[in-house]
């Protein structure tokens, strides 16, 4: 019975060190998120692409960290319908991704082209300085592809 009582003791042992560790790392995200950075990586807003029938423009661009975000979007009537994005960075850039999309759904394409990083993470609220990059990154790949639609229907 001594060698049952040794191995539920190590896995409680075990248990407690797990539990701690992630008391302790969720105490550190929420000294550098904001419960709705927080939301917005865990449930993204329109993660994923449109249907290629849907698309109107969309662009894929590198940030200098490695990280990119491609932007999907569906405009009419310079009007942005539907927008949707992809990363293949860091839960930062889909969160910033996320937020940037948020913003501008539904805007038309010169308010979504006034939309600045510091306007998305003033949305964002608490958000990690060393990834402030990631907003722009988001907002640059956004107003690319709006500059790209735009001179793809100038001769139109």
């Amino acid at each position: 019975m001594k060698k049952k009582e040794n191995k539920d003791e190590k896995f409680k042992e075990f248990d407690d060190f797990v539990n701690d560790l992630q008391n302790t790392i969720d105490v550190k995200v929420h000294e550098d998120f904001s419960a709705y950075a927080l939301e917005l990586g865990k449930n993204p807003y329109k993660y994923g692409k449109l249907p290629p029938n849907k698309i109107s423009v969309q662009k894929k661009w590198r940030g200098s960290c490695g990280d990119s975000i491609t932007f999907y979007l569906n405009i009419e009537d310079g009007r942005i319908q539907d927008i949707r994005y992809e990363t293949d960075g860091c839960t930062t850039s889909s969160i910033a991704g996320s937020a940037t999309a948020k913003i501008v759904d539904k805007k038309t394409i010169e308010d979504a082209l006034q939309l600045s990083d510091k306007q998305v993470l003033a949305a964002l609220g608490k958000f990690p300085e060393e990834n402030y990059h990631c907003a722009t990154l988001s907002v640059t790949t956004l107003h690319l592809a709006l500059k790209d639609y735009l001179e793809s229907n100038k001769t139109r």
